[in-house]
């Protein structure tokens, strides 16, 4: 029989990945959302009521699942200690199996909420896979997208480094693989299978659009101004600054096979992503 898994998040951009690919599998699946019918779910897969905010909701939700795909919510400043304490509560409610959409690198920073989520799982008790996947090729859509379809441009500090963008339909389909697993102990990094520097990006999306995109790359200071204007929080435009010094440094270039070997498809290239988007680019 199927194990029974509970999606958090799972209307975000890898939620929703992760809904389709366990889907696909036949699991047994519901989803934990404030809203009961909320429409951006697949029809017929089982909401029940979740938040964060409210812990009274966070039992029922737990109750009778056996694998929990657990996303936090994103720059959260207590990330670690929400993810904590959710595990401990799936532990309690005999959850088995505790699958974390991380970061790639966090291993390396033992104060990132990621990694005090992953090692606070480690402790739970359940079996526990972490996924560290690199950049999302999404975010060139929900959140530099309108630099690209207004301005032609790709407004980030990233310098001259590489990162091995990764989609999330890949993620999602990691991640079923992991939630329907027998295994446990492992960290999984997810790329895409090559690593592209902003300007190669740009690349790609002006063949797709017809048109030029430029890359333009940004002194930390005026991203950091640029991010406040958007009404971004101090604490999220500080992981945004360290992220981006990451790309800088040449640290989020390096390419894994775990996409291929988990799913037994090879990932996304960004071009095929890219075109797959249609008129996405404007």
């Amino acid at each position: 029989m199927s194990p029974t898994v509970l999606v958090t998040g799972p209307t975000g951009t890898t939620g929703r990945a992760t809904v389709q690919a366990l889907l696909a599998a036949g699991a047994t699946l519901r989803v934990a959302s404030r809203q009961a019918a909320d429409p951006r779910l697949p029809a017929g897969v089982a909401a029940v009521p979740f938040d964060w905010e409210d812990r009274r909701t966070w039992a029922p939700a737990l109750d009778g699942v056996d694998a929990l795909s657990l996303v936090t919510p994103s720059f959260h400043p207590d990330e670690g200690s929400l993810a904590a304490d959710l595990a401990a509560a799936a532990v309690r409610a005999g959850v088995r199996r505790i699958v974390k959409l991380s970061a790639m690198g966090v291993e390396q920073m033992p104060e990132n909420g990621h990694r005090q989520a992953e090692i606070a799982i480690e402790r739970s008790g359940a079996a526990w896979i972490h996924l560290r996947p690199n950049f999302f090729m999404e975010n060139f859509i929900h959140f530099y997208g309108e630099g690209i379809r207004t301005a032609g441009g790709i407004f980030l500090p990233a310098g001259d480094g590489a990162s091995s963008f990764v989609a999330a339909a890949d993620i999602g389909r990691a991640a079923a693989a992991a939630l329907l697993s027998t295994r446990s102990g492992e960290a999984w990094d997810l790329t895409g299978p090559a690593a592209l520097t902003h300007t190669e990006v740009a690349a790609i999306l002006s063949a797709q659009r017809g048109t030029p995109v430029v890359y333009h790359a940004l002194p930390a200071d005026v991203a950091r101004a640029q991010w406040a204007s958007f009404g971004m929080s101090p604490f999220a435009i500080a992981r945004m600054d360290m992220l981006y010094a990451a790309v800088s440094a040449g640290w989020c270039a390096a390419v894994t096979d775990t996409v291929a070997r988990e799913t037994g498809r090879a990932p996304l290239d960004f071009a095929t992503w890219a075109h797959a988007q249609g008129p996405v680019w404007g």
